[in-house]
């Protein structure tokens, strides 16, 4: 007859063996034999049932041995509540997409700063609110008014031209005049026209819209006009310049006297409405930052205002970890209708990932590695002491739980599943050969796993004895 190997384990080992130990010592220091202390301590084991390998993925462990190895269970469930991402550090700043640049679209000296709305002070100033198309600042522009000045002289002589054009044509066709008089003026009127549109276009080069240039001329048309009398001559290179967009005013790089071009910053004027995030998150918090949805929701608190909570956006992740500190740059924002937070704010991130119906949360614990996949042990009926091996696959893993796909190959919500002492099965069940493959152990096995699988070991694993016997 085959020899049948039964296998019996004390998780109790380490407490036993200093109890051995002292039991021994006491012996020897009374005359009696170290032999004997070794049967003494041995005796316990033997009266214990075995642990038996029920299939090529089951087990077989008595209620005495399970109380011993202090196994815990828990019920497989899907993560009801989101998981909370470590709190991280971040600041705040201007976001660029609500930021204006003021330039003069003429060179020119500054003659004008525009005035303040609260009237706290006659000219404005950094940190004063500004509507959409208020007056900035007025620039003397030289080149403007040259360029009016060539449109007024060219206007002037069209009106001339068409004039005289216009009667050589009264009297060619009264037969009093020549018709190559007539073509004359006419062709001088059509070159005078391309001089106009030639400085109409070299305005739009400035960037002047079809209304300023519109204006212009109409200004043009009253300066040509014989009976006209200039009493507004600061107001011929006049440049008004006007706030492109509603905000604050976030700098202000000019005083009167200034000689500015089309390059300088005048002003910078910002909304506050909304501000730009930027924070820094460790690369382990990644891959759990990876499954969220887009466009991520994130809470921001700021240090100075405790209590205070805002709720903004995570827009992007960088591609590139910092080699020092291993951390992540992500940006978003945040928003600040209510004016509350500041540009270069400290701040504190928290992200919470959404729970999935497709995966299942188990602790830490419950998960096997068996060197080439996850593993989890199942026990279908409480009351048979039977403990099934299942594969599973992990999804992320997030300080000490373990998020895995859920299936019908591996775990399904309502299973019941090892929580404390899996690691101590596996290692049984690398130590026990598999019984002979059958008709009725496939039947019983609940898995697609090797029969023979490397022995997983853990510095936190409690000792164990095992001793072997064979029937005949």
């Amino acid at each position: 007859m085959s020899a049948k190997k039964v296998v019996t384990i004390l998780l109790g080992g380490a407490a036993l063996a200093a109890g051995g130990a002292a039991y021994q010592r006491h012996h020897q220091s009374a005359g009696t034999p170290a032999s004997t202390a070794a049967v003494a301590t041995a005796a316990p084991e033997a009266s214990l049932p075995p642990v038996e390998r029920s299939g090529r993925d089951s087990l077989t462990v008595p209620p005495q041995i399970a109380e011993k190895m202090k196994l815990g269970t828990a019920i497989a469930q899907s993560p009801c509540q989101p998981v909370a991402l470590p709190p991280f550090q971040g600041v705040l700043a201007l976001d660029n997409d609500h930021l204006s640049r003021v330039h003069a679209r003429f060179a020119g000296e500054v003659v004008e700063i525009g005035h303040s709305t609260d009237g706290s002070d006659p000219t404005l100033r950094v940190g004063d609110q500004v509507k959409q198309g208020d007056l900035l600042a007025v620039v003397w522009s030289t080149d403007l008014g040259q360029k009016k000045s060539e449109l007024v002289d060219a206007v002037g002589k069209l009106h001339a031209e068409e004039a005289l054009r216009d009667r050589l044509k009264t009297l060619f066709e009264g037969g009093a005049g020549s018709g190559r008089s007539y073509r004359d003026a006419d062709k001088e009127v059509q070159a005078r026209l391309v001089e106009i549109a030639s400085v109409e276009r070299t305005l739009r080069t400035w960037r002047l819209t079809d209304e300023d240039i519109a204006a212009i001329r109409a200004e043009v048309e009253h300066v040509a006009d014989p009976k006209y009398q200039s009493d507004d001559r600061n107001g011929w290179a006049r440049v008004e310049i006007r706030a492109p967009m509603s905000g604050v005013i976030l700098e202000k790089n000019i005083v009167v006297g200034d000689i500015v071009d089309t390059s300088t910053d005048l002003f910078k004027i910002g909304q506050l409405s909304q501000l730009a995030v930027w924070a820094h998150i460790y690369e382990e918090d990644l891959p759990l930052l990876k499954s969220c949805p887009r466009p991520t929701e994130w809470t921001i608190s700021p240090p100075s205002n405790p209590g205070a909570t805002f709720t903004g956006t995570l827009d992007k992740v960088s591609a590139v970890i910092d080699p020092v500190q291993h951390t992540a740059l992500v940006t978003g924002r945040v928003d600040n209708s209510a004016g509350d937070l500041k540009i270069g704010q400290f701040v504190t991130v928290t992200i919470k990932v959404p729970p999935s119906e497709q995966e299942l949360q188990l602790p830490a614990t419950a998960v096997v590695e068996n060197g080439w996949q996850s593993v989890v042990f199942v026990q279908p009926r409480a009351s048979e002491g039977t403990y099934i091996r299942r594969p599973v696959q992990v999804v992320r893993r997030f300080r000490d739980e373990v998020f895995v796909h859920t299936g019908q190959n591996g775990l399904l919500p309502g299973d019941v599943i090892v929580t404390s002492g899996a690691l101590m099965l596996q290692n049984a069940m690398d130590q026990l050969a598999p019984p002979a493959t059958t008709a009725s152990s496939e039947e019983e096995t609940d898995g697609d796993l090797s029969a023979r699988t490397p022995a997983a070991t853990s510095p936190a694993a409690p000792a164990s004895v095992v001793h072997s016997k064979h029937q005949g």
